[in-house]
């Protein structure tokens, strides 16, 4: 197969005459979507070629020292037989951690710049980094090898934590509960003299690290007191923040960081709190009405109001083709079961108000409106279901009946990988 692949290749490559009327571009798509191009007219030839065994720079962490001059780390680094050279970075473990696989970390190197080393060293010092290094912060020393013919192939890592930095004074911030409700928390703040500022945020129980681990590289977060000094209340002195929105009968926590007159971070506190339960012991119901149809640029919506009553600790609501609930595995029992599922990473499957719902939805054709609640003691009431016939409109618009997010008419983007900041090949490695 490779023999005819080179045949053919070679076969355009031969035809440079008719470079007008012939394919003058070569592209090589990788696995992970990325592409190489190179003129048809630049190349002499092509050939596969095979090299044997792991290519990498196997690194080792020795020491970091930080001082009046900067920042200084000591490695080793030992190539493998079949590496000629690697690049080499030390970067915060919240990008690391996205760095799971040889092609990611190719890509990375690829996007930052790094200087090509060609050395084995048995203790080479680091300096000269673009930005200062956080104390008590994990980083990672990362490399990538590279073969005879220029190929990133295997990486290599070493983890080491920078130590605590001495702080000015005892920075402290107590925290106590006010009030908590079933969707708000109110909670009172107070920091002694040697504070600069603290910054306080609340989680779900246990979220604050995967929202870390999450958006940390996105957001050149570097440990949790960067996130919670970025996403938190910034406070000084004393202070009462209320949270509202918030979930019933849901353990959350309450991060307060807090930092000295040089901004250096103190040890974080954590507040651990629970809202109240919703509801009642009664019938958990809820009631639905339809209101206007409405286009909105190529799209039609419709938009229906669920209201709960005193019972309800939550509810669920959808709109369904009564073509499709009307088949036999679907039906009242099978409605039910798919609103007993839970989705804890959509955020507009529990309710526990009003929801004012709108919904993408098809011109002449009939729906139904359903929803299901549950009471205080997690007892499921009856599903209530409204049918309702959406007006007409233009031919050939038919959507599935999906929620429309408030304020936004588009879908999601995903976000980078790997935030790259400022290129880190300013650095030295001297064999000391």
């Amino acid at each position: 197969m490779k023999k005819n692949i080179l045949l053919c290749l070679m076969a355009i490559f031969s035809l440079t005459a008719f470079a007008q009327t012939e394919p003058n571009r070569l592209i090589v798509l990788e696995k992970s979507s990325a592409h190489k191009a190179f003129m048809v007219d630049r190349i002499d030839n092509v050939f596969f070629a095979t090299v044997e065994g792991r290519v990498a720079a196997d690194v080792t962490f020795k020491d970091y020292k930080s001082g009046p001059t900067g920042d200084t780390l000591w490695v080793a680094v030992k190539k493998t037989p079949e590496c000629k050279s690697y690049k080499i970075a030390c970067i915060p473990q919240s990008v690391s951690s996205k760095i799971t696989t040889d092609d990611i970390a190719a890509t990375y190197f690829e996007r930052t710049n790094q200087t090509m080393m060609q050395d084995d060293f048995t203790n080479a010092q680091m300096t000269g980094f673009d930005q200062p290094f956080k104390d008590n912060t994990p980083y990672t020393i990362i490399t990538i090898g590279f073969d005879k013919y220029g190929v990133a192939c295997n990486m290599s890592k070493a983890e080491f934590t920078t130590p605590k930095k001495p702080l000015v004074g005892n920075p402290k911030v107590t925290g106590e509960i006010v009030e908590a409700t079933s969707t708000t928390v109110k909670a009172k703040f107070t920091a002694n003299t040697d504070a600069k500022g603290y910054a306080v945020c609340i989680f779900v129980e246990g979220k604050a690290k995967e929202q870390f681990e999450q958006f940390g590289s996105m957001m050149g977060l570097s440990n949790m007191g960067d996130m919670i000094k970025q996403w938190g209340v910034k406070c000084t002195d004393e202070y009462t923040h209320e949270w509202t929105g918030l979930q019933p009968d849901t353990k959350y926590e309450i991060y307060v960081q807090a930092w000295d007159s040089e901004e250096t971070y103190a040890d974080m506190v954590v507040i651990p709190v629970t809202t109240k339960k919703l509801g009642g012991t009664g019938v958990a119901k809820v009631n639905i009405e339809i209101k206007e149809f409405e286009k909105s640029g190529d799209s039609y919506y419709q938009r229906v109001i669920y209201t709960p009553n005193s019972e309800c600790s939550l509810h669920r609501d959808i709109i369904i083709e009564k073509n499709a609930y009307d088949k036999p595995e679907m039906g009242e029992e099978g409605v039910k079961k798919l609103l007993k599922e839970d989705h804890e990473k959509d955020p507009y499957w529990n309710q526990y108000g009003v929801d004012n719902a709108t919904w993408n939805a098809t011109p002449s054709t009939t729906y139904y409106a359903c929803s299901l609640a549950k009471n205080a003691n997690d007892e499921w009431g009856p599903l209530e279901k409204v049918e309702f016939t959406t007006p007409a409109g233009e031919a050939d618009s038919k959507v599935a009946p999906t929620r429309i997010v408030q304020g936004t008419s588009k879908g999601v983007t995903q976000m980078p990988l790997i935030k790259v900041g400022k290129k880190q090949s300013a650095f030295q490695m001297i064999q000391k």
